[in-house]
This record gives structure tokens, sequence and C-alpha cells, in this order.
């Protein structure tokens, strides 16, 4: 008994914690909706996201470290084109609309769910986004 009293206790931290805190909206959000067609979707799509991005840390370790010197490049490119979106409005408009497009998409897709398939990809697709958060 004690042992369910700490992992509920523990569950509890977790959800208080820093990290989780962007995620609870995405999951929230979906409460009103059927588990096995929302919200498991989107839990399995942040488990095999985790699971990836950990998997690939473990065995590429090495590489990574030689890929620094060109990640740091992309990474000041990247910086500079979201500065530029900072200063000209115009400019992020148009660098974003195709994801915005996309989003736009898959959140009609899912509130219009005419078939099972229809609503379970975009809440997969939501959990492997948040899974990246």
């Amino acid at each position: 008994m004690t042992l369910l009293i700490l992992a509920y206790l523990g569950g509890v931290l977790t959800i208080i914690s820093p990290c989780i805190l962007p995620v609870l909206p995405f999951v929230f959000a979906r409460a009103d909706r059927p588990f096995t067609k929302s919200v498991l979707p989107m839990l399995i799509g942040m488990a095999l996201t985790f699971a990836a991005v950990a998997t690939l840390a473990a065995v590429a370790g090495s590489w990574v470290v030689d890929a620094n010197a060109y990640g740091r490049a992309v990474a000041m490119v990247l910086l500079a084109i979201f500065g530029l979106t900072l200063i000209f409005p115009a400019f992020a408009d148009r660098l974003m609309a195709p994801l915005v497009g996309i989003g736009a998409k898959l959140s009609n897709s899912a509130s219009s769910a005419g078939t099972e398939r229809a609503s379970v990809l975009p809440s997969f697709l939501l959990g492997v986004a948040t899974g990246f958060l």
C-alpha cells in the first residue's frame, strides 16, 4: 500500500514539474473525446517519439559530437531567420503559411471525424509533436 501511495505522489509531482506543463493543455483539450480514438493515439505518439529520441541520443552520441560544427552553423542560420520573422511580420506570415495550413487541415480533420482513421491520425501526430516538445 505504501508503494502505491508513493507512486501516486510521484505522478502528482511529475505533473507539477515545469517540463510537463506545456504538454498538459494538449492532454486536457482531448479529455471530452473518446479515449481510444483521441487520447490513446496521442499517448502512443508521445511514447514513440520519446523512445526514438532517446535511442538516437544513445546510439548516435559520438556522431553528434562530430556534427557539432555543422549544427552550430545551422543554428545560427535558423536564429537569423527567426530574428527576421520578428522584424518583418509579412515575412513571418509567408514563411509560416504552409505550417498553418497543415495545422488547420489536421484540426479540421480531427473535429469533423467522419471515420475512425480520420480522428486517430491527427491525435497521433499531435502526440509526436508533443513528444518533441
